[in-house]
């Protein structure tokens, strides 16, 4: 699964856009966690009734990951340690994001399989993102593909959270 999400991070545009997907280097560390604290995993609890996450410290914030029950999708929410939700990231199923993702992917890597997500921040900042090799690949939510200088996901964030299908 932790692959999945990667490539879930290649989405497309269309048109004449070249692809030019960012590398990063720097290392997030992670902690696995056995619960969070009260005030976010209140918070959790209160949003997804019932779902049990998978807790991990990163950098000093908490990340929950869980696989939706409905869609068996993966899902990640990162809190602050006040429980404030500092994103939110959904893997997607294929009819879930514009074709302009998958026109792009298949232009440019079509022996590759696309795992698409979605990032939705509370500032607004919405996009979707999928993991080519140790480059992630942006899109805003009409599927255009964003250039990198806007880009501000850490490949190292997602690598741990993504396996292949």
């Amino acid at each position: 699964m932790k692959q999945a999400l990667l490539l879930l991070l290649l989405a497309f545009g269309m048109n004449s856009i070249t692809a030019q997907p960012i590398n990063y280097s720097s290392k997030t560390n992670k902690t696995l966690l056995t619960k969070a604290p009260k005030a976010v995993s209140t918070k959790f609890a209160a949003e997804y009734p019932g779902i049990k996450p998978v807790w991990k410290m990163a950098d000093n914030n908490y990340e929950a990951t869980y696989t939706d029950p409905d869609t068996k999708l993966n899902n990640f929410v990162l809190y602050d340690k006040e429980g404030g939700v500092i994103k939110k990231e959904t893997e997607l199923n294929y009819t879930d994001y514009p074709v302009k993702i998958n026109q792009y992917y298949s232009q440019r890597f079509p022996e590759e399989k696309i795992h698409i997500l979605k990032c939705e921040a509370p500032n607004g900042e919405n996009y979707y993102f999928a993991k080519h090799k140790d480059r992630i690949i942006k899109f805003d939510t009409d599927g255009n593909y964003m250039a990198e200088k806007n880009t501000k996901i850490k490949a190292s964030e997602i690598n741990n959270k993504v396996e292949a299908k």
